[in-house]
């Protein structure tokens, strides 16, 4: 496999075999190209020591070539595999299709969205004010969810900003229209203003977005996270767990680094979000 060398990346390439995803090494980079090259996947093990800079730059590179460019980190493959080849497939669109107007809407409680989104999504489920599912013959096909109306004074005294959370179809199936249902019955129901999202720029293009009158009002810069190495969750700095933020309060910031790599935490990051605006 020439450069590909590490078990976990092994185990990935294998993996695409047996899904019968034609590849290609590219030996410059650590990385394999998909669907006659026009898909790449660069895969970040966590032993080496990388510059959010560079993920950047490199994704961004293959932007200008027409090449959609993913950042496969190695904890994501141990813990997401199959959601991790289920957005690939997505990508190279070898989903089955579902038709979106043939669903119900129906209002889910925390525990159901949890269920789907953990088994669908690849950042798993998130706590949300809404949620809906879209159901065909009693089957769950897709889900999204969005948060509370948040005051935005500062544009007009009755102005409400809301966010959508996640969305997930079910792993293997686009819903054609089932996005933009899911949305007509949230802004029919709440009426918000706006409504705001994030892409993971580790995965996304924003394309969804675009294609729904989404607006690409900001970029945010890579984000550092700490990883447990034992049980391989990612948690930002201040959703750590209680005991540790303790111990870490009076710590100037190079001390804190060294108190969480003593707890066997090590520092990983994301190469940040694109924010999306749909003005209402």
């Amino acid at each position: 496999m020439g450069s590909i060398t590490a078990d976990w990346q092994l185990d990935f390439v294998a993996a695409l075999q047996e899904k019968g995803i034609a590849f290609k090494e590219d030996n410059r980079q650590m990385l394999v190209l998909l669907d006659k090259g026009q898909v790449a996947v660069n895969m970040v093990s966590l032993q080496r020591d990388i510059d959010p800079e560079k993920l950047i730059s490199l994704q961004t590179d293959y932007q200008k070539k027409n090449i959609y460019l993913v950042h496969l980190w190695e904890d994501i493959w141990k813990t997401r595999r199959n959601q991790v080849l289920g957005r690939i497939g997505s990508i190279l669109g070898l989903n089955k299709t579902l038709h979106g107007r043939k669903a119900k809407v129906l209002v889910i409680n925390q525990a159901e969205a949890d269920r789907f989104l953990v088994e669908n999504h690849l950042q798993a489920s998130a706590k949300a004010k809404y949620k809906f599912a879209l159901h065909i013959e009693g089957q769950m096909i897709a889900v999204a969810l969005f948060s509370g109306g948040r005051p935005m004074t500062r544009i007009a005294p009755d102005y409400r900003s809301y966010e959508l959370i996640r969305f997930a179809s079910l792993i293997g199936f686009t819903v054609t229209g089932g996005f933009s249902k899911l949305l007509k019955h949230f802004i029919n129901l709440v009426q918000p203003n706006d409504l705001m999202s994030y892409a993971d720029k580790d995965w996304s293009l924003g394309n969804a977005y675009d294609l729904s009158g989404f607006k690409l009002v900001a970029a945010s810069p890579a984000a550092g996270i700490w990883l447990n190495r034992t049980t391989l969750n990612r948690s930002f700095t201040h959703r750590l767990p209680a005991a540790l933020q303790a111990g870490m309060k009076e710590l100037n910031k190079e001390e804190q680094e060294l108190y969480l790599l003593e707890n066997d935490y090590i520092p990983v990051f994301n190469t940040g979000n694109l924010k999306y605006i749909l003005y209402l």
